[in-house]
């Protein structure tokens, strides 16, 4: 393709600049959109990892906290046991029993609280393991999600894709298109000239046509004469006709039915002494043929020359 073609492209359509100056545009959008989704992506994973963290964090609390309880709890046996051996040899059985009950119902109230302990961790473990199916869960539903978006941003891919080569086909349309163009170009010089030539000869015969209606002038002259006649004025143009009738001083716009019959009565009226004088102004847009058929047919109708 020719410079001229570049040329006239961008004379004629002001519109494919601006295609052009789109897909760019549309190509940043995607990236933009892409760059969005992976942000998102990452901040969910980060997330998801924190919590995951935390949750270990107190389970290992929660089992450090058992262990420690176990631990002191067989401190205690040990303690008590020691001081029971030591009571065994040193008191005598009545405070032996004494302190076994004392010691019994101590022993007593540690195992309860020993056993409210074990029950708000056992408490606290359930709540945790719910915790961690809740978050099992949310973490398994936003698997889905980055998986659905993932989809869709494979979709987004293909239609991207898709459209580029869309594109591409319609630049290979728009430089053949050009190419016609160009071609038509071409052609319409051509048929210009042509036009050229056809007005040449319009001129022409423009001129022959004046030369003959001073030559038919002439003829009439001898033969036709408004003296003593009454003079009737018929005007017609390519866009229509007007008349003038005996006496009027003004020439009035009519339709070819009202033309036929005014001239009618005016024949009815006058008969030998209607002149009708046909005038076919100089840019009235006909053609000889056009002048010179209603000129003969007005004159044959209506005129006393060519009366009866």
């Amino acid at each position: 393709m020719n410079d001229s073609h570049f040329s006239f492209a961008s004379l004629i359509s002001p519109r494919d600049e601006f295609e052009e100056s789109f897909w760019p545009s549309f190509t940043d959008i995607m990236m933009v959109i892409t760059m969005i989704f992976l942000l998102v992506t990452v901040a969910v994973v980060l997330s998801n990892t924190r919590l995951l963290d935390e949750l270990r964090h107190s389970v290992l609390a929660e089992q450090s906290a058992q262990q420690e309880a176990q631990k002191a709890a067989l401190e205690a046996a040990k303690a008590a046991q020691q001081a029971e051996f030591q009571l065994k040899a040193n008191a005598t059985l009545e405070e032996q029993l004494d302190y076994l009950q004392q010691r019994s119902s101590s022993l007593e109230m540690e195992l309860l609280r020993s056993r409210a302990e074990t029950e708000e961790v056992r408490n606290a473990s359930n709540a945790q393991s719910t915790a961690l199916e809740r978050l099992q869960v949310l973490s398994r539903e936003q698997a889905d999600t980055i998986a659905s978006r993932e989809k869709t941003l494979d979709e987004l891919q293909q239609q991207f894709v898709s459209i580029m080569a869309e594109r591409e086909r319609a630049q290979t349309e728009l430089a053949t298109a050009l190419d016609s163009v160009s071609t038509k170009d071409t052609e319409l010089t051509s048929l210009r000239s042509k036009v050229d030539q056809s007005e040449k000869q319009l001129l022409s015969l423009r001129g022959d046509y004046t030369e003959l209606d001073k030559k038919y002038q002439k003829l009439l002259k001898p033969a036709r004469s408004a003296k003593g006649k009454q003079v009737v004025e018929v005007v017609y143009r390519k866009s229509g006709y007007a008349i003038r009738r005996p006496g009027d001083s003004t020439v009035r716009s009519v339709s070819r039915s009202t033309l036929e019959t005014e001239l009618s009565a005016l024949k009815g009226k006058y008969a030998t002494d209607l002149y009708v004088k046909v005038i076919i102004p100089s840019d009235s847009g006909l053609s000889y043929n056009e002048a010179w058929r209603f000129t003969s047919e007005m004159l044959s109708k209506y005129d006393y020359y060519s009366g009866p």
